[in-house]
């Protein structure tokens, strides 16, 4: 009785032992031919979190050194250093144009130009800005700059189609006194009347523009008479 106890237990540890075994092989098997899909899936893994880190880290750095660049640049410009303020401003925006201080140094610049007589350069930072900038703001004051440079120099039809937008961005009572000029400067005298009521309605309450706008309105219309 023993003896076939005995055999039972040895039998059955041989059957697990070779349960074993075949467990194994089929551990390689499946590791032959997944093993490269799972290391190469690990790597990328890896990959993307360290990439990650790495474009957080990279972004924040490129902000940070954009930020006081832009910081020397209005120094330099409150202390009338226009050649420093102009490089650093060129820095920005060839170096950090993805940064939001890239669009600010392109308008701050464009006035340097203006101030200098240089409405070319000018006119072609404000459009940068436009194009580039990463803030509604920005694009906005942009765009309102330009068509201001745009009517001293009368054309009229750069105007229209610049400031024709949908989305005024906290710049509605801007736009609509662009509008009314552009119509004054065209003869328009009843059109500019509506636009400067208009951007008087849009301004932020309390606001002390208004009583320009209302003189504005009110030579439309002693021009609308004559």
């Amino acid at each position: 009785m023993k003896k076939i106890v005995r055999r039972e237990v040895l039998n059955s540890m041989v059957d697990l032992h070779l349960s074993d075994d075949e467990q194994a092989e089929r551990l390689k098997a499946w590791w032959k031919e997944n093993g490269v899909s799972v290391i190469v899936g690990a790597i990328v893994g890896i990959g993307v979190i360290v990439g990650v880190n790495f474009w957080r880290d990279y972004k924040t750095s490129q902000g940070e050194t954009a930020s006081a660049l832009f910081e020397g640049m209005l120094g330099s410009y409150r202390r009338q250093d226009l050649a420093a303020s102009e490089t650093m401003g060129g820095k920005i925006m060839g170096g950090y144009a993805s940064t939001p201080y890239a669009g600010k140094a392109a308008l701050l610049l464009a006035k340097i130009s203006f101030d200098k007589n240089d409405t070319t350069s000018a006119k072609s930072q404000l459009r940068w800005a436009m194009q580039n900038s990463t803030e509604s703001g920005t694009i906005h004051a942009a765009r309102l700059r330009l068509a201001r440079i745009l009517l001293a120099e009368t054309q009229y039809a750069q105007i229209r189609a610049l400031i024709s937008v949908d989305d005024f961005g906290g710049f509605e009572s801007e736009y609509k006194e662009l509008w009314g000029d552009l119509h004054m400067a065209q003869g328009e005298a009843d059109q500019a009347r509506d636009a400067y009521l208009a951007a008087s309605q849009a301004l932020p309450e309390g606001s002390s523009y208004g009583d320009i706008l209302k003189m504005k309105a009110d030579n439309a219309v002693i021009d609308g008479v004559q």
